[in-house]
């Protein structure tokens, strides 16, 4: 049992001693890109998508750090201000940067089974089999911010 107060990297380990890191990998993988399905947004969608896709950028470098020699085939993703984008580039912008981020997410993760890794995460260094439940975690909770923003009409 654990701790109520306990720090949320600690039940991560926990959770990362039964947890198959792949099978964490294959979920986020399969779940829909939140931004591609058409539809209404509300007002703050672009802020919104601005901030997710930021942290998703932040997110992609703290693999990138952690797989420093490892990089020479995974091309850096060239991307623009976030500020000046329109609702459309921006809602590209983020399906775009997700695939990226699950591209070098699968580098951490392939690396890691053979080479001693870390990625930064929650104010610490962690091994990749923690840092991919943590980011579960934060790309589910960017995502409910994302869909948050989406108008359902009524008929």
């Amino acid at each position: 049992m654990t701790a109520p107060d306990a720090h949320p990297l600690d039940l991560l380990r926990q959770q990362a001693r039964h947890t198959d890191p792949r099978d964490v990998q294959r979920d986020l993988n399969a779940r829909p890109i939140p931004t591609l399905a058409p539809g209404t947004w509300g007002a703050g969608a672009e802020d919104t998508l601005r901030g997710a896709t930021g942290m998703e950028r932040k997110m992609q470098m703290e693999m990138r750090i952690g797989l420093e020699g490892h990089l020479h085939d995974l091309p850096l993703r060239r991307t623009a201000p976030l500020a000046d984008m329109t609702l459309p580039e921006l809602l590209t912008e983020h399906a775009e940067g997700r695939r990226t981020l699950l591209r070098v997410l699968d580098r951490l993760l392939t690396v890691g089974e053979t080479h001693d890794l870390h990625a930064w995460t929650l104010g610490e260094e962690v091994p990749p089999a923690v840092y991919v439940l943590a980011l579960r975690g934060r790309l589910a909770r960017l995502d409910d911010l994302i869909a948050a923003q989406r108008l359902t009409l009524s008929p």
